[in-house]
């Protein structure tokens, strides 16, 4: 009888490549619940909702905010549980306005890396740390254009390689910011 135990099983690169996704579903859908997360986590709908007051915004794209939470998930498996701590801590604090926020981080210092996080993943559209020019980092893509960093000047500022003109269509200036 042949030993077909995973010591002894040959996979190649999509093999294990399947098998890691299998399993990654498998815990992110709690298909094996001895896997799952042994506290309870935040979901998207609630991580949205979390988005929308940490960014001070009754609105937000729910396809970026999948993505963002996917990414900040990926980055830290206890991502979820920590995100539900400090959505809960805000709502015990009755934290509804973030001018606020300044307060509410100092008496719990602990939630703010995980407040900056989801912040900073909406603002510049990536999460982890970007190296540069290396081959490898910890960046996760989130959105381009719809990051939030471009809200402010988005009447005069282009996003970059975004071109709103023709090629070349820099090198005569605008006549004005009302005909450009």
């Amino acid at each position: 009888m042949e030993d077909k135990s995973l010591s002894t099983l040959k996979l190649g690169r999509r093999g294990v490549l399947g098998l890691g996704i299998a399993g990654v579903t498998a815990v992110a859908f709690g298909i094996c619940p001895g896997a799952a997360f042994a506290q309870e986590a935040i979901d998207e709908k609630a991580f949205l909702a979390l988005s929308q007051r940490l960014t001070n915004r009754a609105t937000l794209d729910a396809q970026i905010s999948a993505r963002a939470f996917a990414a900040l998930s990926a980055e830290d498996a206890s991502f979820p549980a920590a995100a539900l701590k400090l959505s809960q801590a805000m709502e015990q604090a009755g934290l509804t306005d973030m001018r606020n926020f300044r307060e509410f981080a100092a008496a719990n210092p602990d939630l703010s890396p995980t407040a900056m996080k989801i912040i900073s993943a909406w603002y510049l559209g990536y999460t982890g740390t970007p190296e540069g020019e290396a081959n490898h980092d910890d960046a996760r893509f989130v959105a381009f254009a719809g990051a939030l960093m471009y809200e402010p000047t988005k009447d005069v500022t282009i996003v970059p390689t975004y071109a709103r003109g023709h090629t070349n269509y820099w090198v005569e200036p605008p006549a004005s910011l009302a005909t450009d």
